[in-house]
C-alpha cells in the first residue's frame, strides 16, 4: 500500500518537476507566450497582459531610466548630450501612437522654407517610406512617377532626411545610422558606413587594425553606435515598436554599490480569476468542484515556479555581478576568470541548474547588454585570474603603444604581458594577436 502511494506520488511530481525547469529555461518573452497559452488551456488562469499593466511599466520604466541617467552620469560626468553622439531621452521616447509617420513628416514639410516644387517632392518620397522610415523604391520608377529631374529628387530626399525621427528615409541600414551620427563623430561615421558586419561580430581588433584607432577608441564608438535606431519609423502610429533583445536582469551602480533588478513588468502576470473561486466556493456539485481544484492546483505551481525562476535568477545575478565586480566597474577588458561551478556553490544550486537559469537570458548594465553566458570565462593556458578577453586588452594596449617605426615581437610583448603578471607563451600570444586581426611586428612597420 505504502509503495503504492509513493508511486503516484513520484508519476505526480516527475510532470511538476519537467515544467519547473522548462519555467526555469524560460526567457522574458517565452515565459509571456507560455502564460498566454497556459490561460487559454485553463479557464481559471487570468493572464494580465503588459498593456493593461501601463502604470506598473511606466513607474518601472522610470525608475529604470533614472537609474541608468544616474549610472552614466557617474561613469562619464556628464548626462545625454545631442552633440556627443548619444541619444536624448526625447529621442527614446515613442511617438504618440495617433500620429503616423506620413503625417508627422509631412507636418514638417509644410513648415519647411523650401519651394513649391522641392516640397512636392519631399511629399512623394515620404509616400515612398516603408513602416520603419526606409526609402526602398526603385530610382528609376521613383523618378518617372515623380516627374522630377534627378537633382531635384536628390534634394528632396536629403531634405527628408534631415527630419525628426532622425535616420529617417535612409536606404539601407548603414545610411541610417550615419544619418544619426554628428558629423564631428568621423570613427562612428567610418564603422557604421563600412564595417557593420565587423561590429556585429564584435570584433574589436579587427576594426582597431583598420581604423588605425586603439581598441578604447572603437569600443566607445561601437557603444554609440549601438545607442541609435535602426528602425526610426517603428515609433510611430500603428506600426510595432522595434522589439530587439529584452533584457532580463538590469544592472545598475550607485558608488560601490550594484543595484540587480529583475525585468518583471515585460511579461504577462497570471493569476487565479475571481469568478471561478467564486463558483467553487457556492457550488455543491462534486465535480465541478473537483475540476476547478485540479485547475486552481495548476495555477498556483505555474506561480510558484515563475517565482522559483525569478529568485534564482536574481541571485545568480547577484553572484555574477560579485565576482565580476572590475567588469561592471571598468568595462568588458577587465572580465575576469569565472566557472560556472563557482556561481552554483556562491548560491547553493547544482551547476546544471544555474545553466539553466542563465540559457537564454540577457544582462543590461552601463557597458550595454550582454548574454548572461557571456560572463563565464575560462582562463587562457597560464590558468590565471585574468580571462583571455582581458589579455587581448593588455595586448591591444601594448601595440597601441608601440614604436611604429620598430614594432614589439611576439616574444617582446610576451615578456612585456609577463611583467605586467601575466604569463603565457609566445605561442599564445601570436594566436591571441591573430584572433584581434592585428599582423605580425613586419606587418605593423610604419614610417
Amino acid at each position: 500500500m505504502e509503495l503504492g502511494v509513493r508511486l503516484e506520488q513520484n508519476q505526480i511530481l516527475a510532470p511538476r518537476m519537467e515544467q519547473s525547469v522548462r519555467i526555469l529555461q524560460m526567457d522574458s518573452v517565452q515565459l509571456g507566450e507560455y502564460l498566454k497559452e497556459l490561460a487559454l488551456e485553463n479557464p481559471v488562469a487570468e493572464v494580465e497582459p503588459p498593456p493593461q499593466r501601463e502604470q506598473k511599466e511606466k513607474l518601472a520604466q522610470r525608475k529604470l531610466e533614472w537609474l541608468e541617467n544616474q549610472t552614466r552620469r557617474e561613469q562619464e560626468n556628464m548626462g545625454y548630450y545631442d552633440d556627443d553622439g548619444d541619444l536624448t531621452p526625447e529621442q527614446n521616447t515613442p511617438a504618440p501612437q495617433d500620429e503616423s509617420l506620413t503625417d508627422h513628416l509631412l507636418a514638417q514639410v509644410e513648415s519647411a522654407a523650401v519651394p513649391r516644387a522641392l516640397a512636392a517632392a519631399a511629399r512623394y518620397v515620404i509616400g515612398c517610406l516603408d513602416d520603419n522610415g526606409y526609402l526602398k523604391a526603385d530610382p528609376e520608377q521613383m523618378r518617372a512617377k515623380a516627374g522630377a529631374c534627378d537633382a531635384l529628387l536628390e534634394r528632396a530626399i536629403a531634405l527628408v532626411q534631415s527630419f525628426d525621427p532622425p535616420g529617417v528615409g535612409a536606404r539601407d541600414l548603414a545610411e541610417c545610422l550615419c544619418l544619426q551620427i554628428p558629423a564631428s563623430d568621423a570613427l562612428a561615421r567610418r564603422l557604421a558606413r563600412d564595417f557593420l558586419p565587423e561590429i556585429a561580430k564584435k570584433r574589436v581588433g579587427v576594426l582597431a587594425a583598420k581604423t588605425g584607432a586603439s581598441a578604447g577608441e572603437v569600443e566607445a564608438a561601437v557603444a554609440r553606435i549601438r545607442r541609435l535606431n535602426p528602425k526610426p519609423g517603428a515609433l510611430y502610429g500603428a506600426h510595432v515598436v522595434a522589439h530587439y533583445i529584452t533584457p532580463d536582469i538590469v544592472v545598475t551602480s550607485f558608488g560601490d554599490h550594484y543595484n540587480v533588478m529583475l525585468c518583471e513588468f515585460v511579461y504577462p502576470q497570471v493569476r487565479l480569476s475571481d469568478s471561478y473561486l467564486q463558483i467553487a466556493r457556492e457550488t455543491a456539485d462534486p465535480e465541478v468542484i473537483k475540476y476547478i481544484g485540479e485547475k486552481i492546483d495548476q495555477v498556483n505551481w505555474v506561480i510558484k515556479c515563475i517565482e522559483n525562476r525569478n529568485r534564482t535568477l536574481v541571485e545568480v545575478a547577484r553572484a555574477i555581478v560579485r565576482q565580476q565586480e572590475r567588469f561592471f566597474r571598468y568595462g568588458p577588458q577587465h572580465l575576469g576568470v569565472l566557472r560556472m561551478r563557482e556561481i552554483a556553490g556562491l548560491v547553493g544550486l547544482h551547476e546544471s541548474t544555474v545553466s539553466r537559469a542563465v540559457r537564454g537570458k540577457y544582462l543590461q548594465c552601463a557597458h550595454g547588454v550582454y548574454p548572461l553566458r557571456y560572463f563565464f570565462v575560462k582562463g587562457p593556458e597560464h590558468g590565471g585570474a585574468v580571462s583571455s578577453e582581458a589579455v587581448k586588452y593588455k595586448l591591444r594596449a601594448l601595440i597601441d603603444a608601440e614604436d611604429r617605426a620598430h614594432p614589439l615581437s611576439d616574444r617582446a610583448l610576451c615578456e612585456l604581458l609577463a611583467a605586467d603578471g601575466v604569463s603565457i607563451s609566445r605561442r599564445t600570444v601570436a594566436k591571441y594577436r591573430g584572433e584581434m586581426g592585428v599582423p605580425g611586428a613586419s606587418g605593423r612597420v610604419r614610417g
